[in-house]
């Protein structure tokens, strides 16, 4: 766990934004686990969301689409498209964003996702 957050190299810079994107994103699965529900992985970039969240309350099913952010970062234009049309759908869309003093809270204390669980 232990890699910086800022680089001078552009593409060393994309690829530190991926692997923070990556664990913001275990971070997010282990808390929606932890509140009862089971993540689904949604690998086909057909989906604008990073996974999806289901529980059942009742006889109801309980459905999230899920976009992890971390720090400043935005949703793409696809990504408000379909959030706004899950809010249109009466769909739940979570936006899960972790500020960067948490992540680094996380990091320096190299605490795990499996520690979070």
């Amino acid at each position: 766990m232990n890699f910086k957050l800022r680089s001078s190299n552009s593409a060393e810079q994309m690829d530190i934004n991926r692997k923070i994107g990556r664990l913001g994103e275990r971070i997010a699965k282990a808390d929606y686990r932890k509140n009862g529900y089971y993540t689904l992985d949604v690998k086909s970039r057909g989906i604008f969301c990073d996974f999806v969240a289901i529980r059942f309350l009742d006889k109801n099913l309980d459905l999230v689409f899920v976009e992890c952010k971390v720090g400043n970062a935005q949703l793409s234009r696809r990504q408000i498209w379909f959030k706004r049309l899950c809010q249109k759908a009466g769909q739940n869309f979570d936006l899960y964003r972790i500020s960067n003093e948490h992540l680094s809270y996380l990091m320096e204390n190299e605490i795990g996702v499996d520690e979070l669980q």
